[in-house]
């Protein structure tokens, strides 16, 4: 009977095992063999992936069914990259170098390609209202947090539900804060708050990272020709042939960076040629400091300092309309003992609904009892 229950034991192991493999690496620079930080690397056409670490290290568990796929890597102000999953798992460290994004001035006339991605941008932002639900909208959202302080790390896992009165029919950043409301309704974490920064989440910053809702930043026409823009290329994303462009801006107020305190920004979004809808948003910025709260206020005794961050929005069409899909961020900074801390936070929509209930008010304070039964038989997106 022991030989049996050891046998059975030992087929399950190598059954799991064998369903996925590690794929390991590092991303550097091409020209400085230096590690690019917060790299995103996903499967090609889903939203499977990770971001590698400070250092550019990363890994990824790859699932049979994603074998044969393609490896998806950008970085923004680097040109992006795509290899065969395959090939990279025969190694057991992967090197992956990416080229910085130049553009040959003989070749192109900069004016000019200006003036074109400016409409490009214009137009997108125009169309914001025609291509993305409207409201009454609501979405059911997996989140999840971390907060690495040292060898000691505080996690968090939630399921929330948002209302937004008006969608992305009005958008705007004051529309944004007044129609949006959420609610967690399901919460479990590895730590007991003990005060209301302990306890609050950065579930509204990360939202506020939806820049097709607020027409923030570069979708603000108004500040359009603030921005500096490039073309990198044209490429099939999600299915979609769409535009590249980087930018970048040295007008670097709430205005144009979404942050009280920027001081650098460099930021890649991906357009559709059908519809000029977004449908990805890539920024890296670096801030003096920030509202232990939240990016866009003014920071308090408790301020984070020298921080620098990294964020990804992504939108998905469905019946015909877009919406958001996948926002994460990773930020490092320097906190108030003086201790390196990095926030990871992600959400992921699990759910749309255009007749949703409504909710009054925003849960600032996660504060949901723990319920062990959902989350032995929640599937994590």
């Amino acid at each position: 009977m022991r030989n049996t229950i050891f046998f059975l034991l030992l087929i399950a192991t190598f059954t799991v095992s064998a369903q996925t493999e590690i794929l390991k690496g590092r991303i550097v620079d091409s020209n400085t063999q230096e590690g690019i930080a917060y790299t995103n690397i996903g499967i090609e056409g889903t939203f499977y992936g990770t971001a590698s670490d400070a250092e550019g290290f990363f890994e990824l568990k790859v699932p049979d069914e994603f074998k044969n796929e393609k490896l998806y890597i950008s970085a923004v102000g680097y040109k992006n990259e795509i290899l065969d999953v395959n090939q990279l798992l025969t190694k057991d460290f992967n090197l992956i170098r990416l080229a910085a994004q130049t553009y040959d001035i003989a070749d192109i006339d900069v004016a000019a390609q200006s003036r074109v991605l400016f409409r490009v941008l214009k137009n997108a932002s125009q169309n914001i209202s025609k291509n993305y639900f409207k409201g009454p909208l609501g979405m059911k959202v997996y989140y999840s947090e971390d907060v690495n302080i040292g060898e000691k790390t505080k996690s968090r896992e939630a399921v929330a539900n948002i209302y937004d009165q008006n969608g992305y029919s009005q958008p705007g950043v004051l529309d944004a804060y007044k129609s949006r409301n959420f609610k967690f309704v399901q919460s479990k974490k590895n730590f007991e708050p003990y005060s209301f920064p302990n306890g609050s989440t950065g579930f509204e910053e990360l939202l506020e990272m939806d820049v097709v809702r607020s027409a923030s930043t570069v979708l603000n026409e108004k500040l359009l020709n603030d921005y500096d823009l490039q073309l990198e290329g044209s490429s099939i994303f999600e299915g979609d042939s769409v535009w590249i462009i980087s930018y970048k801006t040295s007008e670097t107020d709430l205005a144009h960076t979404g942050d009280y305190y920027a001081e650098k920004i460099n930021g890649k979004i991906y357009v559709s040629k059908s519809d000029y809808g977004v449908i990805r948003n890539e920024c890296a910025i670096e801030a003096s400091k920030n509202n232990a709260q939240n990016r866009s206020l003014v920071a308090k005794d408790n301020a984070q300092k020298v921080v620098k961050y990294h964020f990804t929005a992504t939108y998905k069409k469905q019946s015909g309309k877009y919406a958001l899909a996948y926002v994460d961020s990773k930020k490092t900074f320097t906190n108030a003992k003086n201790q390196t801390e990095l926030i990871s936070k992600k959400a992921s929509i699990l759910d749309v609904s255009t007749s949703p209930s409504k909710i009054s008010g925003k849960d600032y304070f996660e504060d949901v009892t723990y319920i062990e039964s959902f989350w032995r038989s929640f599937k994590k997106p």
